[in-house]
């Protein structure tokens, strides 16, 4: 769920980008942390049905202490724990802020090589098809995105 690299130069948006979620789970079962507010954590326990703790335990929610968060931990190839059998989030409705932001985070917007990298796994990223996003709507859900972390 990181993409990085070693050359850094600004993705271009000024004429917009157009993304579309496939839900094909291509960026659920990259290695990295999906961190979560409580509200958060809250819904997803409630869409499922469950109490907090039972989805905690469930789902083996961490606490990150850099973050002082906790923390979902995509591992070992597997993806996201809330992945089902055929690669659906089972909370996609109340899917947590850093997913429904998704592609438009910092590190992809301020990294156009990332950014490139990142499409080369999902099919809704640039797709002549998806939704025309305006520089204006991608800075704010970048900016959602930098607030929950």
């Amino acid at each position: 769920m990181c993409y990085f690299s070693d050359v850094s130069s600004p993705l271009q948006v000024v004429d917009g980008r157009r993304f579309s979620c496939t839900k094909c789970g291509n960026c659920c079962v990259k290695d990295g942390l999906v961190y979560l507010h409580p509200e958060e954590l809250r819904l997803m326990a409630a869409h499922l049905n469950m109490t907090e703790d039972t989805f905690s335990k469930t789902f083996h929610v961490l606490y990150d202490s850099a973050s002082e968060q906790p923390v979902l931990e995509a591992k070992d190839g597997k993806g996201c724990p809330l992945l089902d059998s055929e690669r659906r989030c089972r909370v996609h409705a109340v899917k947590p802020s850093q997913c429904r932001t998704f592609p438009f985070w910092a590190e992809l917007l301020d990294d156009e090589h990332a950014w490139n990298e990142a499409r080369q796994d999902c099919p809704g990223m640039d797709s002549p098809t998806g939704r025309l996003y305006s520089p204006e709507e991608i800075r704010k859900i970048r900016d959602q995105g930098l607030s929950t972390t």
